[in-house]
């Protein structure tokens, strides 16, 4: 009786092993990730207040970081009603200041991560404000 059920057990894991490794080589997987979107610029002083001719002045350096798939902005932000006519540049933007507290600095159309410089020429009546603020926008 002990022989006849060790053979049957046998029989039966022979017909098994074959019907589970062909059933495991036939799944797939699908897989589905959601990746929030996150933007982010970090500012520092390293260099702050140097500069050569034509340059303008060292407002340092800032890291700029966002993976939205339609692009961003990057704004500069500051006191309505200052700034006039002040240059602001950062690496090879530039964008002239009209007073109104916020203008485009750049524009993405994808994601990206990068390091530049930014500095900043005076207009008429120099730095008539403490508040110089970058924000970035992902494009929606």
């Amino acid at each position: 009786m002990v022989n006849k059920f060790s053979l049957s057990l046998a029989g039966a894991a022979l017909v098994v092993v074959p019907t589970v490794a062909y059933a495991a080589s036939s799944f797939s997987y699908n897989l589905r990730a959601t990746v929030p979107v996150h933007c982010s610029v970090q500012h520092s002083a390293a260099g702050f207040g140097g500069g050569s001719e034509g340059s303008g002045i060292s407002l340092g350096t800032f890291r700029e970081y966002c993976n939205a798939p339609g692009g961003y902005e990057l704004l500069v932000r500051y006191t309505p009603g200052t700034l006039r006519g002040a240059r602001i540049i950062a690496g090879s933007d530039t964008v002239v200041l009209d007073g109104s507290g916020q203008a485009v600095l750049s524009r993405s159309t994808g994601p990206r991560i990068r390091e530049r410089t930014i500095s900043a020429i005076p207009g008429e009546r120099g730095f008539d404000t403490q508040q110089l603020q970058l924000d970035i926008l992902p494009t929606v």
